[in-house]
């Protein structure tokens, strides 16, 4: 889903591949594998793309169609998503179980992804967000959003 993106957002601000890998502190053929779909991008690099190119990750990821570049965005915090995740499930009343079945992991497995044990996966925090119906830019604290903690 998101590799259409990342060509995309490359070549709208005319950089190559080779660009973007060393702004990202990896090798090109890494990022090449990213940008193609071969390998499942992580949560840091959207992050670190996002910041880069100056868009939400949802634009990182192709999750937001359209291209808006902003004057600055900011850092996510991994602390504040998994508390915004922690949150989500109390008022929802949900166990470790019912959300792992919806994100096709373990119950154990969800655990560990929201108690910072295990990072979680971009496809995983995807299908949470889509679970909770919230922007992956809230969630993640990147956006201000009243029901969660504070950046």
């Amino acid at each position: 889903m998101y590799s259409n993106n990342l060509k995309r957002l490359r070549n709208e601000k005319e950089f190559t591949q080779n660009d973007v890998s060393e702004a990202l502190g990896c090798k090109r053929t890494t990022y090449n594998n990213w940008e193609r779909g071969v390998v499942m991008i992580p949560i840091k690099i959207v992050d670190d793309l996002s910041v880069f190119y100056k868009v939400s990750m949802s634009c990182v990821l192709g999750i937001d169609k359209k291209i808006e570049f902003k004057e600055s965005i900011n850092k996510m915090n991994y602390n504040i998503l998994l508390s915004n995740l922690n949150t989500l499930k109390n008022e929802n009343k949900s166990s470790y179980e019912k959300i792992g079945k919806s994100i096709k992991c373990t119950g154990a497995t969800c655990q560990r992804y929201f108690n910072g044990k295990i990072v979680i996966p971009i496809d995983r925090l995807i299908m949470l967000c889509k679970m909770y119906n919230i922007d992956i830019d809230e969630l993640c604290g990147k956006e201000k959003n009243e029901n969660f903690v504070k950046n």
